[in-house]
């Protein structure tokens, strides 16, 4: 009975982190080797430090945070959020009118130059005509046709510089229109710019929260396998004494070694990982590299949060919230648009834009059906690991009745206590899932959906 409590529970802290038990055992050669290289390394760190070279890096200063204002810090000091504001700013800043007045008087300069110079070309050849007017009969030929030639210049140059003045004005007149036009333009972009901004901002915080999410599932994935050896610890003195009275093999003895071996190793990967994702975390909420974070509990969900969720309300909430639909009603509007302007020849871009429109509201409501379905499921997930929680809390109350009694050793003990622990965790995990899905539930309703 205890090999199997035992069993049961090894492969529960096996599942939450991926492990798996080794089919053979590690020789006692192989074992040799891992010693051996273990001292040379620490050796090798030792002659680094004397040397004054750091094998490790500097202590971070560590900070505690909770889940509730992470989003506000996240929008406050990320870097990347308070750069896309900065180029918001900009865009709202931008003088669009100074630059096209500037052009439309520059080409009113040259209009006015090109006006002085067509004028004296034509009192130029109104002179010339003057003077072959007075010539009479008395002119040679080749005078009249020198001064031909000469009017003839003239008015080339004259018709020159009026068609210069028109090519002006009409690229004066469409620059008045795009005067006028230019602060709705800008608005437009504006507003565009600031859609897109705020797209970005969420996915940031989204993204923070998921690694905060992770990271305390992860805490809870070391608490397991804390669990796990312990219990390994308790079983290695009892796998070691049947072994001395020939009830267990030497193979057994090092299996469970080694069972305890792989989940120390999986506990230090898991830190390692948790160390990581602390640091990425922190650089998200906008810290130096020399501060990292350690997270909290995730928030509970209430009874009171899930009675106040309306499907048909929070549907309507969300669509008119997202992204995805406001991105092709805009590509409807500058459809529409063109249409209007005859910047295209036919329906078919307006009418692709209002099959993409209709689409995208489709799929809308069918995510946000599921994502509504995922809350209750988590809920009644939930139930379930509590019913299994008391159930478990009613047995290891007759194990201490038991144990009191003598009936059970405390081997047996502790492994019902192990029970009633892996029984509570199981509880944590359902709320952590149930607190996963509520909040994709309330992110649907602000638009975003992933």
């Amino acid at each position: 009975m205890i090999a199997k409590k035992l069993t049961a529970l090894l492969l529960a802290g096996a599942t939450a982190v991926g492990l798996t038990v080794p089919a053979g055992a590690i020789s006692p050669t192989g074992a040799t080797m891992l010693l051996t290289t273990g001292a040379m390394r620490a050796m090798t760190e030792a002659g680094l430090e004397n040397n004054g070279v750091s094998t490790t890096p500097p202590a971070q200063d560590g900070r505690s945070i909770g889940f509730y204002g992470l989003e506000e810090t996240v929008r406050t000091y990320n870097q990347t959020i308070q750069g896309l504001k900065r180029t918001l700013a900009s865009v709202g800043s931008t003088d669009v009118v100074g630059p096209i007045e500037d052009q439309i008087w520059n080409y009113q300069i040259q209009n006015s130059n090109l006006q002085a110079q067509m004028q004296s070309y034509e009192a130029s050849a109104n002179a010339l005509e003057d003077q072959l007017n007075g010539l009479g009969n008395e002119g040679s030929e080749s005078l009249r046709a020198a001064l031909n030639a000469q009017i003839e210049q003239m008015n080339r140059l004259a018709y020159s510089a009026e068609q210069s003045i028109a090519a002006n004005t009409a690229i004066i007149n469409g620059l008045e229109d795009s005067k006028d036009d230019a602060p709705a333009d800008l608005a437009d972009t504006y507003a565009t710019t600031e859609k897109q901004v705020e797209n970005t901002a969420n996915q940031i915080v989204m993204g923070a929260q998921t690694q905060y999410i992770t990271l305390c599932s992860l805490n809870d994935n070391v608490a397991a396998l804390d669990r796990t050896i312990a219990a390994i610890d308790r079983q290695i003195p009892v796998i070691e004494k049947q072994y001395e009275i020939g009830m267990a093999s030497a193979l057994d003895v090092e299996t469970i070694k080694n069972q305890r071996a792989t989940a120390v190793s999986s506990k230090t990967t898991l830190e390692a990982q948790i160390a990581s994702l602390e640091n990425s975390l922190s650089l998200t909420l906008g810290n130096s590299a020399g501060t990292t974070v350690h997270v909290q509990k995730v928030p509970e969900v209430r009874d009171y949060d899930l009675r106040q969720m309306n499907y048909e309300k929070d549907l309507e909430e969300a669509k008119d919230n997202s992204y995805t639909i406001w991105q092709m009603r805009d590509a409807l509007r500058q459809a529409s648009n063109d249409y209007e302007d005859s910047v295209t020849s036919t329906l078919d871009a307006y009418n692709a834009a209002k099959i993409n429109l209709e689409a995208a509201q489709e799929q809308v409501e069918n995510d946000f059906r599921d994502i509504f379905n995922d809350v209750t499921e988590k809920r009644r997930l939930l139930d379930a690991a509590e019913d299994d929680l008391a159930l478990a809390e009613t047995n290891f109350q007759v194990s201490e009745v038991q144990y009191d009694q003598g009936m059970i050793s405390q081997l047996e003990y502790e492994n019902a206590k192990d029970t009633l622990e892996t029984a509570r965790a199981a509880v944590t995990t359902a709320e952590t899932n149930l607190f996963i899905s509520y909040n994709t539930y309330n992110w649907a309703k602000r638009g975003v959906m992933q």
